[in-house]
């Protein structure tokens, strides 16, 4: 991809709040897989999990591979200030690239703020914005945030063209010698834990194992586990992604719950996603199992309301 193409696909790729500046053209988006028709709950559940496990547009492809070499710079601060790119003196370099006018990325630094406090010497952070953004509207949202670390200006974009940056906010992480080691986009959940973690395999405090039993704490569950009980977690997930509007997210959380345990509380939930997402006639199939499962007939009525009309 030649210089500067990456930016006019990085609104295509995902939401903000409000219009982007006039450089930053929006492409269209694709469309989204529709539902098949499911005569039971469980030949919707097998043909969910095909869903999720067909092919999807890896993260990778979204950035610079590892093993990538960041050069050391010196650029302009948000401040008016000037200030570096890379530390040879760190065992890793953290690189945070967020846009000010995206509610994922304002989340994203305010978590950032937290972990910067918590991993103290040896990680040296930089917070950069697009050239073409606000300064003003960076900054704020810096000091809002709570940052310590200093907001760069990529000028021209140079860095986001090297880097490959085309998904917000995400988080790079470089070794001392400045060598793309890992990548972590920005999660709904587990979004700092996930960063830690990362940065402290690089440095060297956790092995392989330990990050990946952080990045993904379930996989490790004990077989004693009681399986109801991790239903019910991912059913409470998906309650939480509903309520921030990520229904499609919500409805894999929800069938997963039920791939578990037959818990009756993932019902109404993935009804409700369902719903929220359109697909009215696969609402309805799970508010059926919600009603056998003694779901509440006022909390049935409010979900079926959702489809009213469509």
């Amino acid at each position: 991809m030649q210089a500067g193409e990456h930016r006019r696909a990085v609104n295509a790729l995902e939401p903000a709040n409000r219009p982007s500046p006039p450089d930053r053209a929006r492409a269209s988006g694709g469309t989204q897989p529709t539902s098949r028709a499911h005569t039971s709950i469980a030949a919707h559940l097998a043909f969910a999990v095909l869903a999720v496990a067909g092919p999807v547009p890896p993260v990778a492809a979204a950035f610079a591979d590892p093993g990538t070499r960041i050069d050391p710079a010196e650029l302009a601060t948000v401040e008016g200030g000037k200030a570096q790119l890379l530390s040879t003196s760190s065992r890793a370099n953290v690189l945070v690239f967020f846009r000010t006018d995206q509610d994922r990325s304002l989340d994203a630094l305010r978590q950032l703020a937290g972990c910067e406090k918590e991993l103290g010497g040896g990680v040296h952070w930089v917070a950069l914005v697009s050239g073409s953004s606000s300064l003003a509207e960076a900054k704020a949202a810096a000091a809002g945030a709570g940052l310590r670390m200093p907001v760069l200006v990529d000028a021209g974009d140079a860095l986001y063209d090297k880097l490959q940056v085309r998904l917000h906010p995400a988080v790079i992480v470089a070794d001392g010698k400045g060598v793309l080691q890992i990548v972590e986009p920005y999660r709904q959940v587990g979004f700092a834990d996930a960063v830690k973690a990362q940065i402290r395999f690089v440095t060297g405090e956790i092995d392989r194992a330990a990050r990946d039993r952080a990045l993904d704490p379930e996989a490790s569950r004990l077989p004693g586990d009681d399986v109801s009980k991790k239903a019910m977690r991912d059913v409470n997930m998906a309650r939480q992604l509903n309520e921030l509007g990520q229904y499609e997210a919500a409805a894999r959380q929800a069938l997963k719950a039920l791939e578990q345990a037959p818990v009756p509380a993932a019902f109404p939930v993935l009804a409700t996603a369902y719903a929220k997402l359109g697909r009215c006639a696969d609402s309805a199939r799970a508010l059926d199992q919600a009603q056998k499962a003694g779901t509440a007939a006022g909390e049935i009525a409010a979900i079926r309301a959702l489809c009213a009309g469509k």
